[in-house]
């Protein structure tokens, strides 16, 4: 079952990170500003920041027909390969089914924000290492958007902070040849391709914080991708590499069937028009 960057479902190989769940949908307010991101330990949570999460009616169909014997069956197939279904659908049903909930085939990396590191290279002039320090200097922006996932599922006016990742390409110096970027999740097994334009959109976001808080490791953090105008499966988490490529390189989710290209329509929405 794929996941936020992890965010796509195996019922909609239709409609295309880490396990099936869509980004968010058009944002609402980006903006830029300089200064460092937030501290590394987060306030106690008092209750979801950002919107319900929304389901499509065809989406609570399938939850309400199926739910019972999809999970019997997932967690079984899970542990017949030597798996837990914990690390393998988002951990507790409790984030799951909550007020964001999280879907990712990786276990989350155990790797601290002050250690992370992103590497940017590929058909770049001059390769990156960007370390927390290095980080901490980069121009930043926020965002609320909506988050889609492939699953049916969507969360309203999640508020992201991070960098915009055009701010990275630009210190690389991209090569003409180069047409897509690939994000690659800690440890090389999840990836994502987007073509550049969408990579350098307005929306787009390296972010490490959610909700004013440093981004929770169960969601994508120290670093994840946002890409509002394209379903959650392309929101690379945990991302520590960018490669500059002329062609596309096949993600995880990709490679079992959902598109490439994967933008969030009325239809995901749940029918609602696009919101500026």
């Amino acid at each position: 079952m794929p996941d936020e960057v992890h965010d796509v479902t195996e019922d909609e190989p239709t409609a295309a990170g880490h396990g099936p769940t869509g980004p968010p949908a058009a944002g609402r307010s980006p903006g830029l500003e300089a200064g460092p991101p937030p501290e590394a330990e987060p306030a106690p949570e008092a209750g979801p920041a950002h919107g319900p999460v929304r389901y499509t009616r065809r989406r609570m169909l399938i939850l309400g027909g199926a739910f019972a014997a999809g999970v019997a069956a997932v967690i079984a197939g899970l542990k017949a390969f030597g798996g837990s279904a914990t690390d393998k659908v988002g951990g507790a049903l409790s984030d799951q089914f909550g007020s964001f909930p999280v879907r990712s085939i990786e276990s989350v990396p155990d790797v601290a924000a002050e250690d992370w590191v992103v590497k940017v290279d590929g058909l770049v002039d001059t390769p990156l290492t960007i370390d927390r320090t290095a980080w901490t200097s980069l121009q930043r922006m926020d965002e609320t958007v909506d988050f889609h996932c492939v699953e049916g599922w969507g969360v309203d006016d999640v508020r992201w902070g991070g960098v915009a990742p055009s701010v990275l390409l630009d210190q690389a110096g991209v090569k003409q040849e180069a047409k897509y970027a690939v994000f690659y999740a800690y440890g090389g097994d999840y990836l994502s391709t987007l073509p550049l334009d969408l990579v350098r959109d307005a929306e787009s976001m390296l972010a490490d914080s959610l909700s004013g808080a440093p981004l929770p490791p169960k969601h994508g953090g120290p670093l994840r991708l946002v890409v509002p105008k394209q379903l959650g499966y392309k929101s690379v988490k945990w991302v520590e590499r960018i490669e500059l490529s002329d062609k596309i390189k096949t993600g995880y989710w990709e490679g079992n069937g959902y598109p490439e290209d994967a933008p969030v329509t009325s239809s995901v929405r749940g029918g609602s028009p696009a919101r500026a």
